[in-house]
């Protein structure tokens, strides 16, 4: 009964003849956008409104990937980069995918004709960090290889002697991991360095303490101020004559063992200078770089002190003489720093802190903003016999900020305990505003200086081993020219013998591997070069 009712139903109903294909044309035409192999579809309502905001509003454009045989635009771009630019001129505002990385984005933007400044600000941190940490990481890699030539030193024919060798030498004096004699000539060079540094440091210490005796004739006011200079420390027999008087007297000089030690590590610094200066391919770039300063400054200090000393060998029992080498000696300590060339780690440390400049005028004016406040404020609250002065209080202001309180300054009033109070926990807020962001470029630049020396390791490694691939061709006469040709020839007359067949338009000389094709698939192209390879192999054997 209820299907008799039913058909009856039907029957009396007439439906309107509705025209399908009328329905797109009525500003509701679709546009199909075919990027990287997925489809999306938008109505050209939505192009029109968009104005010019992107490239997709200009016809011209989308005219040149227009695939007429599918009625499609064909675009080989990210995807998901397309559909966030889709999003922009459907609403107006550009969000980014998150897991997409900021230059990649950056460059797609720059393909659709997107600028960078209409990107929301929700979306915009991320971007702008993934490309400030690319540019940074340029920067680095840049000064990581200054002055250094390419990899390939390999002689050739039209160069010189000079030429073919400087860039050989270069490569060894820099490049530790070059070779086994580089690798060596690193760790004598870490040696030296070391050496150095424990004659600096144990000169200062008790078992290598040497003194010299020495006639000398002072009067009263020298032997009163050679207690100041702290060079004479004794004196063997006295005087009481008036005028001057000669006495025999002990000078603490330089152990002999260090001094041998101190002349062999001069010498080797000086010649590894020198050959550094000499074979770089840039020397004014070379001579001026950090590690070209460092080295000079550390070698300068023993070399005055040598050619002074040489020179007027009665300079060693002059008070005054000694204590204004012992002053240029002071620079001795930066030799320590020669151990950047050795450690990748301290380099990065160095090179942090002078790539992160920025972070550190932004400490330096917090600091000193909070230094002038409270050092100003436990003036007038405190004891003004502990705080003579507000230049005074710039010690403690400093020393509570870093929170290392050392209590030769502190405050004693209720108030004066306030102030200090809150320079303590100022400057701890301060510090963690900051330092943050050192830690993040170290690890970022270490992480980056990692990554470089494995690539350097397998680029070795491949090189190696196409060497030794082109080495074994070589000794089984795979390379010889009579059979290549011969290939060549048979290979040329297989490819004609099967473009006649094929009908294809022109095949090039000897580059059997771009085979053009107008009228067959590309599985009978494949097909095509499968053969080719096979009749090659069977030829070559």
């Amino acid at each position: 009964m209820y299907l008799a009712i039913y058909r009856s139903s039907t029957k009396s109903i007439k439906l309107p003849d509705i025209d399908l294909s009328a329905m797109g044309t009525k500003g509701r035409e679709c546009l199909t956008f075919n990027v990287g192999g997925v489809r999306f579809q938008t109505l050209r309502q939505t192009m029109n409104a968009a104005g010019s905001r992107t490239r997709l509003c200009n016809a011209e454009f989308l005219q040149a990937f227009y695939d007429e045989e599918r009625g499609e635009y064909f675009f080989d771009r990210d995807p998901n980069m397309f559909l966030a630019t889709l999003n922009y001129l459907r609403t107006g505002e550009l969000h980014l995918p998150s897991f997409v990385c900021g230059p990649a984005a950056k460059i797609e933007l720059e393909f659709w004709g997107v600028q960078q400044y209409k990107i929301e600000q929700c979306c915009w941190i991320n971007y702008n960090e993934w490309n400030s940490a690319q540019d940074a990481l340029k920067r680095l890699e840049h000064d990581r290889k200054v002055n250094l030539l390419p990899c390939d030193t390999r002689a050739s024919s039209g160069l010189t002697f000079w030429q073919r060798w400087r860039p050989r030498v270069w490569r060894f004096m820099n490049r530790t991991n070059s070779s086994t004699g580089a690798k060596v000539f690193g760790y004598m060079s870490l040696l030296f360095v070391v050496l150095s540094i424990f004659s600096f440091m144990a000169e200062t210490t008790h078992p290598f303490e040497y003194y010299t005796q020495h006639q000398v004739q002072i009067t009263a006011n020298q032997s009163n101020n050679s207690d100041e200079i702290n060079v004479i420390t004794s004196s063997n027999t006295s005087s009481t004559s008036q005028g001057d008087e000669t006495d025999t007297q002990l000078t603490r000089t330089k152990h002999p063992a260090l001094k041998i030690i101190d002349i062999i590590c001069l010498s080797y610094f000086i010649i590894e200078y020198v050959a550094r200066l000499t074979f770089s391919p840039k020397k004014l770039k070379h001579a001026t770089s950090l590690l070209a300063v460092i080295d000079l400054l550390a070698i300068l200090p023993d070399l005055i002190e040598t050619i002074i000393y040489n020179a007027k060998p009665e300079l060693k029992e002059s008070v005054e003489a000694v204590g204004y080498i012992t002053i240029i000696r002071v620079v001795r300590v930066l030799r320590i720093f020669r151990l950047v060339r050795h450690s990748a780690g301290l380099w990065i440390l160095i090179y942090t802190l002078k790539a992160s400049f920025s972070e550190f005028m932004l400490l330096f004016w917090f600091m000193t903003l909070g230094i002038l406040v409270f050092s100003s404020l436990v003036y007038f609250v405190d004891d003004q016999t502990t705080f003579v002065s507000i230049p005074a209080g710039f010690w403690w202001a400093l020393i509570t900020m870093t929170t290392v309180g050392y209590g030769d300054m502190y405050p004693v009033t209720v108030l004066g305990k306030i102030v200090g109070s809150f320079c303590a926990m100022a400057g701890v807020l301060m510090i963690g505003f900051t330092v943050p962001s050192l830690v993040n470029n170290f690890m970022l630049y270490y992480r980056h200086i990692q990554f470089a020396m494995h690539m350097d390791k397998f680029e070795k490694e491949y090189k190696a081993a196409q060497e030794d691939k082109r080495k074994f061709a070589e000794t089984n006469g795979q390379c010889n020219s009579e059979n290549i040709d011969s290939v060549n020839y048979m290979g040329n007359v297989f490819l004609k013998e099967n473009a006649q067949a094929t009908d294809h338009d022109k095949i090039k000389g000897n580059d059997i591997n771009h085979v053009k094709t107008t009228t067959k698939s590309k599985e009978e192209e494949a097909l095509l070069q499968t053969g080719v390879n096979t009749e090659l192999n069977v030829l070559t054997e």
